[in-house]
């Protein structure tokens, strides 16, 4: 009897890696075929892409009675308090954004199809038309209150250094093979950011104070049009992985063993154990509530 188990035992882990297999095969040969000779694609991408960018400045919002102040003196602490929001210029953060954007979709072999009017944007239809449809766009200005300390334990003393980091964030909306007035209109976010980088050490202490140095890094509108073009860059490529993720779950029984990643530089998919995996949505849902 114990044989029989053994043997039963055997033969449930072959079919465990044979499905393993299968699957990964499943989600290689569906990004391979797209790159295969004299095939033609009857899948497509739809993608309406934004016109504007919308200017947030959160140091603004931390400001207590802002909105009460005198015309001239907000003007004032607006010029103070922002450092990179004014010096963006729209066309290029929107071209940096766009362009990467449709060309990194591009990479996966599926044509891409850009639609000017979110109304014109066809109905989603699994597996073979796919719909993205960037709702907004977001050019974020922030600080970041900061500590830097250090413990001098001989002593039971303790030193610290505040300062302001200011960071900026490129953030996202998207609707992802949804159409425009259907009833089941899921909002997807994701952001993509860089801070100011701080190094500090500690010379000298002489008596109760610390003496050091300290160098900040600071971003500047360079920095800005970076996040733009990573965002449009980075969200491709999470598409595209959603396009292959979702054909890999229609196709195999109960959830799938593995997340796969794609690589548009040379179109290539890697995978990663899927529980380790799936509390890190690549995309956030927004709730509804």
């Amino acid at each position: 009897m114990k044989k029989i188990k053994n043997i039963m035992s055997l033969l449930s882990i072959v079919l465990v890696l044979a499905s393993c297999t299968s699957e990964k095969e499943l989600a290689l040969s569906y990004v391979e075929k797209f790159s295969l000779k004299g095939y033609k694609p009857v899948e497509k991408i739809y993608v309406c892409l934004p016109n504007s960018v919308l200017h947030t400045n959160q140091t603004l919002n931390q400001i207590d009675d802002f909105v009460d102040l005198d015309y001239d003196v907000q003007d004032s602490v607006i010029v103070a308090n922002t450092k990179i929001l004014n010096r963006i210029n729209d066309s290029i953060f929107l071209q940096q954004f766009n362009d990467n954007l449709i060309y990194n979709l591009g990479r996966l072999g599926i044509p891409v199809v850009v639609v000017d009017d979110p109304i014109l944007m066809p109905k989603a239809v699994k597996n073979k038309i796919f719909t993205l449809y960037i709702l907004q766009l977001e050019a974020e200005e922030f600080v970041k209150r900061t500590r830097s300390d250090y413990e001098d334990n001989k002593n039971n003393l303790y030193y610290y250094y505040d300062y302001d980091l200011k960071g900026f964030s490129t953030n996202v909306w998207y609707l992802l093979n949804d159409t425009v007035d259907g009833d089941n209109k899921d909002v997807y976010f994701k952001n993509f950011e860089t801070i100011d980088e701080f190094e500090g050490t500690i010379k000298e202490i002489k008596g109760n104070k610390a003496l050091g140095v300290g160098v900040f890094d600071k971003i500047n509108v360079n920095d800005a049009y970076l996040m733009a073009y990573r965002a449009g860059a980075i969200s491709a490529k999470k598409f595209c992985e959603k396009i292959i993720n979702d054909y890999v779950r229609a196709n195999v029984k109960g959830l799938p063993a593995y997340y796969y990643y794609f690589n548009p530089i040379d179109k290539t998919v890697t995978y990663y154990d899927y529980e380790l995996y799936k509390d890190n949505e690549s995309f956030i849902k927004i709730d509804k509530d």
